[in-house]
């Protein structure tokens, strides 16, 4: 139904905007016993992606099914209670150094790596040429990943087991970034174009990719020659696209999938009645956002834009549709010490439809105006049903809307990076750095700058903060980007993060999701029967 991203139950059911805590669970690694090796883990996910390609698409869909099969340099620690960790742990790298003035990174890989044995890497050795080769590939298709390399002058192989990254000045984001899920390793032949990214991968990871039928499933196999000795314990992965509810909770209640996330307060009930013995997760780590192409009039104006804001009743919303809610930032709570505290999010986000007609007055629209919103029921029918909401609240201020469901890929690939659109409603990309949150929406050539934002002093303050290695000054200054962005920008504008839960049959162990995209945890889940 939607990713995977979860909190405590206690929360969820209260429609408190208190601010989140730490996750809680059902069941620990710890307590579970000795893993067993065998059998298939089946669920619904994300509708099937446009592609494969993870330098092309940062789309959830697609890293779902790639996240199996590679592997990056460095990754995220996974495992209970380090849902939305930032600590870094090696991956194809087994060592690192930095060196004093920040700008040279030197990383030591692994030597026992091979690439899957498909035509044609025909698993061979992992090397610091495939290194060399993804990260040149980066920088010159450009894709989404570019704006990690931008402080990259240089990076060379003295050897086959060695890569250094010469860097023009300090960027403090940037091993968090080489373990974000945009920047995953692939074979050289694959930069080459010898390989069909689009339609297959062939990576280091613990499973296979088998087959990929659009629209029925992605199989997964075991990787036998996976580095990490006796992993992954699972024989095999199966992803179906997503369903409707109705037939993805029949699915779980008969125990033909292992797993199901909700983001539904019907099917959440109905869940813990029919399978009382279910393990469940919940998490905060997403959040809904109005989108607003400013390259379009009015929508440049920035009154119309904060009408818009103010016109919104959030926790209305967030307790009519899921039953749970937080104000949220340009920096997500899930980040914690990043994020702006609770009040200051709220003031800036009160619900004042007055206050909005008044703004809209003053910007020459006394009278309101027409505009369409483009949205996706990918995720599942909650985000549809927002939308409508937030059609509701902006008819009532004079804003005619129409709204456009759309399938994931033309919403996600298509229409919002082509800027083919109004406004729209979206999810925000769960990340582990706050550049994340800023550089890629709100810097004039970021990545997925999709609305259109172009504000000079803005792109200053977002390039400083790469430069700020002390975290307590740099926690200062990125709230400092936070509220320029709330009283200078207003795009995206900020709906509210929410609680989606994750149901687990009883005997699946290990199952420790990441709020990285790409299932890091896989290769540690096994079943215990």
């Amino acid at each position: 139904m939607l990713i995977l991203i979860l909190f405590v139950l206690a929360a969820c059911e209260s429609g408190s905007n208190e601010p989140a805590s730490k996750s809680e669970s059902s069941n620990k690694t710890g307590e579970e016993g000795t893993p067993k090796e065998g059998g298939t883990l089946s669920f619904y996910d994300f509708d099937d992606p446009k592609t494969l390609d993870p330098h092309k698409s940062i789309a959830s869909a697609t890293n779902s099914r790639i996240g199996l099969v590679y592997n990056k340099l460095v990754t995220f620690a996974t495992g209970p209670d380090n849902f939305s960790s930032d600590e870094i742990v090696p991956d194809l790298a087994k060592d690192w150094e930095i060196s004093e003035d920040g700008k040279t990174y030197t990383f030591h890989l692994r030597d026992d790596v091979k690439w899957q044995n498909i035509a044609p890497v025909n698993g061979r050795a992992f090397t610091s040429e495939d290194v060399i080769a993804t990260m040149e590939r980066i920088k010159n298709l450009p894709g989404p990943q570019a704006n990690s390399l931008v402080s990259v002058e240089s990076i060379e192989a003295p050897d086959d087991y060695t890569v250094i990254f010469n860097l023009s000045e300090p960027y403090a984001p940037l091993l968090n970034q080489l373990a974000s899920f945009v920047m995953w390793i692939l074979p050289k032949e694959a930069t080459e174009g010898k390989v069909d990214l689009d339609n297959t991968a062939i990576g280091t990871g613990p499973f296979i990719l088998e087959s990929w039928k659009r629209g029925v499933e992605a199989s997964f196999k075991k990787n036998p020659d996976y580095f990490e000795e006796g992993k992954p314990y699972l024989d095999g992965v199966t992803i179906y696209p997503n369903g409707d509810s109705m037939t993805e909770v029949n699915a779980f209640r008969t125990g033909q999938t292992d797993v199901i996330l909700t983001d539904s307060k019907i099917d959440f009930e109905t869940l813990k009645k029919s399978v009382p013995d279910a393990q469940i997760q919940s998490e905060i780590v997403t959040a809904s956002r109005l989108f607003i192409n400013q390259t379009r009039k009015p929508l440049d104006n920035i009154l119309v834009r904060q009408a818009m804001s103010k016109a919104i009743d959030r926790e209305g919303a967030w307790k009519s549709i899921y039953g749970n809610g937080e104000y949220n930032g340009y920096v997500m709570p899930t980040l914690e010490d990043w994020a702006l505290p609770l009040d200051e999010r709220k003031e800036y986000q009160e619900y004042d439809p007055e206050g909005a007609k008044e703004l809209l007055a003053e910007a020459g629209f006394p009278d309101g105006f027409e505009v369409s919103m483009i949205v996706t029921d990918g995720y599942g029918p909650q985000l549809v049903t927002l939308a409508e909401w937030v059609a509701e609240d902006l008819k009532e201020i004079g804003i005619k809307v129409n709204i456009e469901v759309l399938e994931y890929g033309t919403f996600f690939s298509e229409r919002w990076p082509s800027k083919e659109y109004d406004i729209g409603i979206g999810l925000v990309t769960p990340v582990t750095d706050p550049s994340d949150s800023l550089d890629p929406f709100f810097k004039s050539d970021g990545y997925r700058n999709w609305q259109g934002v172009n504000d000079p002093k803005l792109d200053e303050m977002i390039k400083q903060q790469y430069l700020i290695v002390d975290r307590d000054e740099r926690i200062k200054y990125i709230n400092e980007i936070e509220r320029y962005l709330f009283e200078n920008v207003t795009n995206h504008v900020n709906l509210f993060a929410y609680h989606i839960h994750h149901f687990k049959q009883p005997y699946v162990k290990g199952f420790d999701p990441h709020s990285n995209y790409g299932y890091l945890f896989m290769k540690n889940v096994w079943l215990d029967k």
